[in-house]
């Protein structure tokens, strides 16, 4: 056990009670998502010249906020409507650990859209790589909730 909980989740039992699990790699996923997403008003701007809606810092700021949100949401309305997996509500280490796996995914995506947007003025590298970045984690993460649950 580290501080209450198991490190890693190795049966559904322990999912969402220890610190990491197969879903911990979603976040990462939702992370790069959401920065993708809000990323749009920071580069289609810049990109034809104008001032951008969104700085990076704010879309960062953002991403980081939905995480949040996402596990006020996920731990009280999908509770209530039975669609939290196992019916039970997140301990506070898969919680911080989700949040954190959130705001890596959203750091990853900023650091990548400096590298290949704002040095290089490239939005269509940035974009198609980054959804492919996106669908690789969504894919380690399908095969390992699939092997977790197995």
């Amino acid at each position: 056990m580290f501080l209450g909980a198991d490190l890693i989740a190795t049966n559904p039992s322990q999912v969402g009670i220890a610190w990491l699990d197969f879903y911990s790699i979603g976040h990462i996923c939702y992370g790069i998502g959401l920065f993708l997403f809000f990323s749009l008003f920071y580069t289609i701007p810049k990109k034809h010249g104008n001032v951008p809606i969104f700085s990076l810092l704010f879309v960062f700021i953002l991403t980081v906020i939905f995480a949040i949100l996402w596990e006020l949401v996920e731990n009280s309305l999908f509770i209530d409507l039975g669609w939290k997996f196992e019916g039970r509500a997140d301990s506070w280490q898969n919680i911080t650990s989700d949040i954190i796996f959130g705001c890596l995914g959203g750091l990853g995506s900023w650091l990548f859209c400096y590298l290949i947007f704002v040095k290089e003025k490239n939005i269509w590298f940035y974009y198609i790589f980054g959804l492919l970045g996106f669908g690789i984690w969504l894919g380690i993460f399908i095969i390992l909730r699939s092997l977790t649950l197995t």
